[in-house]
């Protein structure tokens, strides 16, 4: 109830605090009532006049006091008690503006009333020790009264009141002590047992005021929010009244009845309450439910209402008339479309795509489980496994809205290839599965995936521009693939990764092999996460040789692993497993660390290029491992370069060109690898100042054979040096094509013709080891930690889109 602190020496709980407060203080409103509670006891004390009061009481002293005080003292009572009736006229004026918080005037009067206590209780101590003897019997029931008087008004603060009373109780104890006599000792107790009763009687009367007003604050919030909600029931509510007979004829239709409903009072009256609804399982429930004497509740009921789709909640009981002469029933509808279409939408996000208007996998999961529960000794089921192979190039180059609008026509191609009672699900991403319960065929359903596959190639339009999304198929069927749901779901996986392997865009139908062969792979993943720490991993160097002189102008450092058990294992077998287990980049490290400390080794006119993956140039910390393999080398940064494809521009385009600016910002090569075989590749030349431009094999092989090749690469060349960009041209198997090129302006070749790629121990330019400066780099197993605050901006931004 009070705020104010209590004394460290009065614990609430403890002994002393339930005698001094009798528990009854221990009421406190709620946060939200602090203000108003402040107000109703400032309400309560200011309806005593205290200014009156103290000036009154003030003259009054004065008067009497000057028979036997002093002048001094007359005028310093009479100074005081007119400062502290200012006082409270600054406290009346600060309760009706009402402009300060309730709280901090309560705090105000509390100080007010301590100091008038003080004021009062030395002035009427002094004049009572010097009182004469036949004054004293006017002057102690005058202060008595005076002590119950402001005590009782101040029953809302009772700790103030209590101060009050026990200072004007020792103003009149102390004097009449000292004085001594029975008359005085006599008024000394009846001033002690006038405090104890008033302390008795202060904390009744403020239970009473305080339990009064709290209880009233409650009643009077509960009935303002009955009477809204009452209110809001009348003017919004969705809900009303019904009564039928026991026959279920509606009566005495309410207004918001006919309103509800669309029909007039007079259409209703009278009407089968079960003619409102059309058929269906509700209405059904409805009517058995009225042929009863049981009570329902809650019992939802489609209808339609000027040809929209409504849902009414009934609920009702049978009541006997009266006279007990009939029975009907009597209840209440409530409009619930709202609530039931929401329900209705759950359930169909539940079970189908939000983008594609599909089944989800949820529900396909479902569907495949029944499907083989249907089936019977000599039935089929047959299932597609269906994976888009370059939605990820569209997601990457036309965004998320792109990607969606891919998927949406990817959906309706599949579901035009289909036959009638197949279903199509769209199982996660650009995952799509198709179910063919009882196909007629093994080669019906290949026929098919067929149709899928040559749909998906035909080029779509999105976002304006052309563009082809491709997919790859795997195909199983059931009970042969699998004797259940999820075996012939795995079988159809293998058989879709089987897809991918051959080159994508096309079917496979799942045979045992491929489980071997994915087992296989999964070992070689295995052991390739162990390759690096056992040693197995090797560097092979291929000279880049200058087109004039013939000169080795540096080598490109290639990755070759000695398997212990398999042999040599190609790159493009343990490569895309590297990349797809994120090792790459751990590889990609070690590879940087080695060929500089090979190229140390070197001339310093020798250049090494190490090939960056396109995974490995997503990682963060790729730009702070470049700058601690050249430092730890002692390579200088022109000697190095970097060969990265189109498809490391085509993620993240803008984060990825701003690190190859900070990468060749450090005096580090930059080289455009394949070029030609991409998707824009000329963009790209545009988008980032490339050092050199790789012209892939396949154009340089046929350059002797076809006029086009021919064309193609001397055109590559041509524009790069408009551009100041060198050119290598990879594959050179003959001295044809060596001729050809060396009447060109193109800067490297390499191939086969010149060398392949030997190991380090083999290279003619190797210096003797000193063992020092270029030791062989034990791998690091963790990766150095960042240079500045760029790649965490990366990776935040990559995160947020």
């Amino acid at each position: 109830m009070s705020h104010s602190r209590t004394s460290p020496l009065i614990k609430p709980g403890s002994l002393l605090y339930k005698l001094l407060y009798l528990r009854l203080i221990d009421h406190h409103p709620e946060g939200k009532d602090i203000e108003w509670w402040a107000r109703c006891r400032l309400e309560h004390i200011c309806i005593t006049p205290y200014f009156v009061y103290d000036i009154l009481r003030t003259g009054i002293a004065a008067i009497i006091f000057m028979n036997f005080m002093s002048m001094i003292f007359i005028a310093a009572m009479v100074f005081t008690g007119l400062a502290i009736a200012g006082f409270q006229i600054a406290i009346d004026l600060r309760r009706k503006t009402q402009i300060h918080p309730h709280t901090d005037t309560l705090e105000m009067v509390k100080r007010v009333v301590l100091l008038r206590s003080l004021q009062w209780g030395v002035s009427s101590a002094f004049a009572m020790y010097l009182a004469p003897p036949e004054m004293l019997l006017h002057l102690v029931p005058v202060a008595i009264m005076v002590m119950w008087i402001e005590a009782i008004a101040l029953i809302a603060v009772p700790r103030s009141a209590m101060i009050n009373a026990g200072i004007n109780g020792l103003a009149l104890t102390i004097p009449l002590a000292l004085i001594g006599g029975k008359g005085a000792i006599g008024a000394a107790s009846v001033a002690v047992l006038s405090f104890l009763a008033l302390h008795w009687l202060i904390f009744h009367l403020n239970y009473m005021f305080a339990t009064r007003r709290l209880r009233t604050r409650k009643l009077t919030e509960a009935k303002d929010t009955i009477q809204l909600l009452l209110n809001q029931y009348d003017q919004d509510g969705s809900d009303w009244l019904f009564e039928c007979t026991e026959e279920g004829h509606i009566l005495r239709p309410t207004r918001r009845f006919c309103e509800a409903s669309g029909r007039s009072a007079e259409e209703l009256e009278g009407m089968q309450l079960l003619n409102l609804f059309y058929d269906s399982p509700e209405r059904d429930e409805l009517r058995q439910m009225g042929g009863q004497d049981e009570n329902f509740q809650r019992l939802s009921v489609p209808l339609r209402i000027r040809g929209e789709r409504r849902w009414w909640s009934i609920s009702a009981r049978k009541v006997t008339s009266p006279d007990g002469q009939r029975r009907y029933w009597r209840g209440f509808v409530a409009d619930v479309t709202r609530a039931c279409e929401a329900e209705e939408r759950i359930k169909y996000i539940a079970h189908y795509d939000v983008l594609t208007d599909l089944p989800n996998r949820a529900l396909f999961s479902t569907t495949i489980k029944r499907a083989f529960d249907r089936l019977g000794s000599d039935g089929m089921v047959a299932l597609l496994a269906i994976d888009l192979d370059k939605f990820k190039a569209i997601n990457d180059t036309l965004g998320h809205t792109g990607g969606d609008a891919a998927l949406e026509i990817a959906a309706r191609r599949i579901e035009e290839c289909v036959p009638p009672g197949a279903m199509v699900a769209r199982i996660g991403g650009d995952e799509f599965s198709v179910l063919i319960e009882h196909p007629l065929s093994r080669e019906r359903v290949i026929e098919v995936a067929h149709r899928i596959v040559d749909a998906m190639h035909q080029p779509a339009e999105i976002d304006g521009q052309k563009a082809r999304i491709d997919a790859s198929i795997g195909i199983a069927f059931g009970p042969y693939d699998g004797a259940n749901a999820d075996e012939v779901i795995y079988a159809a996986d293998l058989a879709l990764y089987d897809a991918k392997m051959r080159g994508r865009n096309t079917a496979s139908v799942f045979d045992s092999r491929m489980s071997e062969e994915l087992q296989d792979r999964r070992q070689l993943e295995s052991d390739l996460g162990d390759a690096l720490a056992k040693g197995e991993l090797e560097l092979h160097y291929q000279p880049l040789v200058d087109t004039q002189t013939i000169e080795t102008a540096g080598y490109e450092a290639l990755l070759r692993w000695n398997h212990p058990t398999r042999g040599s294992v190609s790159p493009d077998v343990f490569i895309p497993i590297a990349e797809e287990t994120g090792q790459i980049v751990a590889i990609g490290a070690w590879v940087l660390r080695e060929a500089l400390a090979e190229a140390s080794r070197w001339p310093d006119h020798l250049t090494v290029s190490v090939n960056i993956s396109p995974v490995q140039a997503m990682d963060r910390d790729l730009y702070a491992t470049i700058v601690h393999c050249l430092a730890t080398s002692g390579v200088p940064t022109h000697r190095l370069e970097l060969e990265i494809t189109e498809s490391v521009l085509m993620r993240e385009c803008e984060e990825t060109i701003a690190l190859l600016h900070r990468i060749r910002a450090l005096g580090v090569q930059i080289a455009l690898d394949d070029f030609g075989t991409g998707y824009s590749s000329l963009n790209y030349l545009r988008a980032f100042p490339f050092d050199k431009i790789k012209i892939d094999r396949s154009f340089v092989g046929d350059m002797a054979e076809r006029a086009d090749s021919d064309s193609i690469v001397q055109a590559v060349i041509a524009l790069a040096t408009k551009l100041n960009m060198r050119t290598t041209a990879e594959g050179i198997e003959n001295a044809g094509q060596m001729d050809l090129l060396r009447v060109t302006e193109c800067s490297q070749m390499q191939g086969f013709l010149f060398s392949k790629a030997v190991p380090a121990s083999q290279l003619p330019h190797r210096k003797a080891d000193d063992g020092v400066s270029h030791a062989r780099i034990t791998p690091l197993q963790k990766p150095p930690p960042a240079i500045d605050n760029y790649d965490t901006a990366v990776e935040a931004r990559r995160s947020a889109g």
